[in-house]
């Protein structure tokens, strides 16, 4: 599938390897833009689209820890 993500680090069009820590599981999302600076984000790394934290198991959880690394 094609996952999408908002991440403040990495310039739109940027693919990002997300790893769950809880579940080893891991999702490439492409950098739409920045996280929106809204008080829901305030604190957050990066925010997915909703089809890429159901992919990693994490779906119905608002936060969850994981581990972001670039994609070459």
């Amino acid at each position: 599938g094609k996952y999408y993500c908002f991440y403040n680090d990495a310039a739109p069009g940027t693919v990002l390897k997300v790893t769950d820590n809880v579940s080893g599981k891991s999702v490439y999302a492409k950098v739409l833009d920045a996280i929106p600076d809204i008080r829901q984000n305030a604190g957050l790394a990066v925010v997915l689209s909703n089809a890429a934290a159901e992919e990693l198991g994490a779906g119905g959880e608002n936060k969850f820890d994981c581990v972001v690394t670039y994609v070459k």
